[in-house]
């Protein structure tokens, strides 16, 4: 299993969302750089870095602060903003090695199949946001406010056919929260696509919940909130569930 530190950007700073929402922020003090090179030197092989200003704005907004964060050595998916064939290429063009898509991938899926034929869809993140109604996985739009009529499984059966095997998934009612992830929706997601390379994010508190991720089959976990605020050693949760 892949360990992905998260860093997500806003006005330059390192920020945590609660459940997405920007009046729910919290501010931490290692510049994005210094945080990146920690995680580096923790063992983190890639890293997960939001451009949050891009999200609200819908184009990309950092991106010379995210090539400042690059390391030969460390592979990067970034997002947040990439809504247009040129904000991909300049993404791309800058050194990002996976583009992470998620809310054109919901609301204009001709779009978001152009950007995967330009790219490569082993160099595309697909990444859905999601509700839980009824059982039922939804992807959210509009600042995770609406639901789409599509379910996941809908979603992501539409892309595999063209070549897509990375995809986030966030249960929006996790994300932030520290009360641990949605583990049967994981469960649910590699039972019915075990070729597809899941990621996990939101909630994750601690080892267990890793741990129990890493059983269901799941690929790999985003951690953000928990590098922050708890005791956890990166290092040796690297080390321990590390691929061979």
């Amino acid at each position: 299993m892949l360990i992905i530190p998260a860093v997500d950007l806003r006005n330059g700073q390192c920020v945590r969302l609660q459940q997405g929402q920007f009046d729910r922020v919290s501010i931490y003090q290692p510049t994005p750089q210094e945080l990146a090179e920690k995680y580096r030197q923790q063992g983190a092989q890639r890293l997960h870095v939001v451009d949050l200003d891009g999200a609200k704005s819908g184009t990309v907004q950092q991106l010379g602060l995210i090539q400042s964060m690059q390391r030969s050595d460390v592979l990067m998916q970034a997002g947040g903003g990439i809504r247009s064939i040129a904000s991909a290429q300049a993404c791309t063009a800058a050194g990002v090695n996976a583009l992470v898509i998620g809310s054109i991938a919901v609301s204009d899926p001709e779009l978001t199949l152009q950007i995967i034929a330009q790219t490569g869809a082993e160099r595309v993140v697909l990444a859905f946001d999601v509700n839980m109604e009824h059982g039922l996985a939804k992807p959210a739009i509009h600042g995770w406010q609406t639901s789409t009529a599509s379910s996941l499984w809908d979603l992501v059966r539409f892309y595999q056919h063209v070549g897509i095997t990375q995809v986030l998934c966030t249960d929006i009612a996790c994300d932030g929260m520290m009360q641990g992830p949605n583990f049967k929706l994981y469960e649910q997601a590699v039972a019915l696509f075990p070729t597809i390379a899941w990621q996990a994010s939101g909630g994750i508190r601690h080892l267990e919940d890793i741990r129990k991720l890493a059983a269901s089959g799941v690929a790999a976990v985003i951690l953000g909130r928990m590098l922050y605020e708890t005791e956890f050693c990166l290092s040796a949760c690297i080390e321990e569930l590390a691929p061979c």
